[in-house]
């Protein structure tokens, strides 16, 4: 019985992955001649020709395209693994570059970032904010959060979702006081909204069932949560904001959750990482980090709507 050498499948796979044996034997790190011999020893096992030698380039044949499409993959996955199981003590240091929204910033990416300086002195972390999506590779970032209302644009990098913000809706007790408390989301429609930059209607929904939607061209259009809560506290208008960036000013009664049996749509809150094959230690160390502190939540379902008699 003949026996099965791995090494000389891997030498195939990188001799139709390169189009030659030279640059075969290269990948595989091994030399020319042995490439030769590995592929001679398969098609004696195989009782196939897999290699169609030209003075030029090497062509796979069919039977050899059927082998390589079922065992590459293979030798692709065992790569990933080692290159991983290298990484897994590589040490956390070099420099960290990430792009972030301030309020993410500071609310939910500030605490996890602390603990990953303090695990790993040699760490050093750069942090610029913006709130637009950033290309990664121009700017060399490793990280990038992003906010959307919706879905994710189209990206060629790697995303995952980490934070799902709750939004109520606030105003000034004077405002309140003025207008009158309203009790369905139409009453809003004549009172002066502070939005965020995109905002072209707010929805309302209770027990994840979008109850309404509201049409607003608001006073203020700012991706600046602080803004528009400093507005909210002057009385120039309702504001659609997180609770918990809130909760102080509405306990000590400076504002008033308007509404308060509705939500409205969570804004979404997705890391962008380059689609690299390998997370470098420190990245994968803070979404680690974030991961636990945060627990990231799983994919939400779009809101249902309320069934229309």
């Amino acid at each position: 019985m003949k026996t099965t050498e791995w090494k000389d499948w891997e030498i195939f796979c990188r001799v139709v992955e390169a189009g030659s044996f030279t640059h075969g034997a290269e990948l595989a790190e091994v030399p020319k001649s042995s490439a030769s011999a590995a592929i001679a020893r398969l098609e004696s096992l195989v009782g196939a020709r897999l290699l169609e030698r030209t003075t030029r380039r090497v062509r796979v044949t069919q039977q050899g395209q059927q082998l390589y499409d079922r065992v590459a993959p293979h030798f692709v996955a065992l790569r990933e693994i080692s290159a991983e199981a290298a990484s897994a003590n590589e040490q956390v240091s070099g420099t960290l570059r990430i792009a972030t929204p301030y309020e993410i910033g500071s609310q939910h990416l500030a605490p996890s970032l602390s603990r990953l300086m303090a695990l790993h002195p040699n760490l050093q972390v750069e942090v610029d904010l913006t709130w637009d999506q950033p290309d990664l590779l121009k700017h060399g970032y490793d990280l990038a959060f992003v906010t959307t209302n919706t879905t994710l644009h189209d990206s060629s990098f790697a995303s995952k979702r980490v934070v799902l913000i709750e939004r109520a809706f606030y105003a000034a007790p004077s405002l309140v006081q003025a207008r009158g408390l309203p009790r369905t989301p139409q009453e809003l429609v004549a009172w002066p909204t502070l939005g965020n930059a995109g905002d072209r209607r707010w929805e309302f929904l209770r027990d994840g069932v979008e109850l309404a939607t509201l049409p607003v061209t608001p006073r203020m259009r700012t991706h600046n949560a602080d803004m528009r809560r400093a507005a909210a506290l002057d009385g120039l208008g309702v504001a659609r904001l997180s609770p918990k960036f809130v909760e102080e000013h509405v306990r000590q009664g400076l504002l008033v959750r308007v509404l308060p049996q509705y939500v409205s749509s969570p804004l979404k809150v997705y890391v962008l990482m380059p689609a690299r094959k390998l997370m470098p230690a420190a990245v994968r160390a803070l979404l680690d980090l974030m991961e636990r502190s945060l627990a990231f939540p799983a994919p939400a379902r779009a809101p249902r709507r309320a069934a229309r008699a």
